[in-house]
């Protein structure tokens, strides 16, 4: 993968562009303000606007200093989401790029501050070139050490990045039953169907399949005994959020995920159209590349519990390995 136009494998690449091209189109009034002073090289580097990076499209991006930019509006400040944000900063500036974020308000109230931040932090990295040494902080938020990224070969493939040290496998299974009343929720996205699956949480089989995978990988015990199916705090949880801490607890534990193959098991809907939407969903949650995330659809020729409808199942395999 080489960081200069085409940020990722060609085929998420081409994914993306389609959804990058309507957020082009149709930006909000802070980045509308923001890129009238970045676009053209007005400080003296080319940005771009909404180009995709691996899994993510960042609001502007300067390949040649390795720097993103983000403008985030309310709802960044809440809840899931500051994890979440948190979680696509620390991924991001593991491949080398210092991120800094501002609020709408931030922009709207003082764009010359805002311009200020970013050149000195443009001043500071033209002085040093990343190196896997700098740190480029801004007053609501600290970027964190950036590093030096691989060569362009190994950067092609989605496997982990090497690291010292060796990597680990873990195996995943899960099932739910197809039910009357309830949304069907598989790999954080929601899917029409008339059946939905039960479960204490949201039942989303492949995303508690794969958090058994990665759990497994790291000798964690099961999504049973850190999310228990007993607990109030479980009830109807959003399964995004188990695997985003479930990726946190890796990650104390000094893990990274390398990749994830999974399969589901379903006679209908088909799920096959809905894969890239699941790929890029969960990839942003746990804060991988979407290439890094295998998902495949199948059924079981009518025979079984599958076949019959009365429910779905998902297998999953995963590598972890220390950073």
């Amino acid at each position: 993968m080489r960081y200069r136009f085409e940020t990722t494998d060609a085929a998420t690449y081409q994914l993306l562009l389609d959804k990058a091209r309507k957020m082009r189109n149709n930006p909000t009034e802070a980045e509308r303000l923001l890129w009238h002073y970045l676009k053209n090289n007005q400080l003296g580097v080319h940005f771009r606007q909404q180009h995709p990076i691996a899994g993510y499209i960042p609001d502007f991006v300067c390949l040649n200093a390795r720097l993103i930019i983000e403008i985030d509006g309310g709802y960044h400040l809440e809840g899931e989401q500051l994890e979440l944000d948190a979680e696509r900063t620390q991924w991001l500036n593991q491949q080398g790029f210092v991120v800094l974020r501002f609020t709408n308000d931030e922009v709207f109230a003082g764009v010359d501050d805002v311009l200020e931040d970013i050149t000195s932090t443009l001043e500071t990295l033209s002085e040093s070139p990343i190196k896997g040494g700098n740190n480029a902080s801004h007053k609501t938020q600290d970027s964190e050490a950036c590093h030096k990224t691989q060569d362009s070969k190994a950067n092609q493939s989605p496997l982990p990045w090497g690291g010292e040290g060796g990597g680990s496998v873990g195996f995943g299974f899960d099932v739910h039953r197809l039910v009357e009343g309830r949304d069907l929720w598989l790999g954080g996205i929601k899917i029409d169907h008339t059946l939905g699956l039960l479960g204490h949480s949201d039942a989303d089989v492949l995303i508690h399949a794969i958090c058994d995978a990665l759990l497994g990988a790291a000798n964690l015990r099961d999504i049973g005994y850190h999310f228990p199916d007993t607990s109030a705090e479980t009830l109807n949880m959003d399964s995004k959020i188990i695997l985003l801490k479930t990726v946190q607890l890796l990650r104390q534990e000094g893990y990274e995920v390398g990749n994830i193959d999974a399969t589901v098991c379903a006679e209908r809907p088909k799920l096959n159209p809905h894969i890239p939407a699941m790929q890029q969903c969960m990839a942003e949650v746990a804060g991988i590349p979407a290439s890094s995330i295998s998902i495949k659809a199948t059924t079981t020729e009518h025979l079984g519990f599958t076949g019959r409808e009365e429910g779905i199942s998902a297998y999953a395999v995963a590598l972890i390995y220390r950073k």
